[in-house]
């Protein structure tokens, strides 16, 4: 048997990424993904035990360095407005990448016959990204910046605020892809101006 590397174990990733993308979970076997791989089912049943773990990796790629970004913003000495608007520009163009577009619509597809893929997605995914977006808002609330609060409630208001008009209409491919930038810093403008109102401390 071949040695195992990362090159190989990724282009099993992609491959099974773009099968599912294209025709579902459901349609898509291992010897269809081992083929579009141009590997063998032995090589590729060596990387991946199923089709499951193979979404599963897919997921982690897809996001790969787009939740962490959700971090970068300083949460130190940066001024409150500036912080906010960091985090909602980062979240904006991690969930409207066409690739998280794709993996939406495939899950929201696919929830009636797999729901084990829904609750893998949404750990993988939009749980992870919540807990980031609290992690900031935890760190606001230290430095005093804005009220004491429940964090999940803080950090829904705060992602919803920053939706609010753009995510759903490019997930039911109303919009066009990529959101151009200037209606991404609209959108995460006015979500900071509300969400300011509602919680920063005076």
């Amino acid at each position: 048997m071949r040695k195992k590397t990362e090159a190989r174990r990724l282009n099993f990733v992609m491959a099974a990424g773009k099968l599912f993308m294209d025709h579902g979970f459901a349609a898509v076997t291992m010897e269809s993904i081992a083929l579009a791989a141009a590997s063998s089912k032995a090589t590729l049943y060596s990387y991946f035990s199923s089709k499951e773990a193979l979404f599963e990796a897919y997921v982690v790629e897809a996001g790969k360095g787009l939740v962490e970004r959700l971090l970068d913003a300083p949460t130190e000495s940066q001024e409150l407005v500036v912080i906010l608007h960091r985090l909602g520009i980062s979240y904006l163009e991690l969930v409207t990448q066409p690739n998280i577009v794709a993996l939406n619509r495939l899950i929201i597809g696919e929830a009636g016959r797999f729901p084990e893929l829904v609750r893998l997605f949404y750990g993988l995914g939009p749980k992870k990204t919540l807990s980031h977006i609290g992690k900031v808002m935890s760190a606001l609330m230290d430095r005093k910046l804005i009220h004491q609060s429940d964090v999940r409630t803080l950090s829904l208001h705060f992602k919803t605020l920053c939706e609010a008009g753009i995510v759903e209409r490019v997930l039911w491919g109303l919009d066009p892809m990529p959101v151009e930038a200037a209606v991404l810093e609209a959108s995460v403008a006015a979500a900071t101006q509300v969400f300011i109102r509602l919680y920063a401390n005076q």
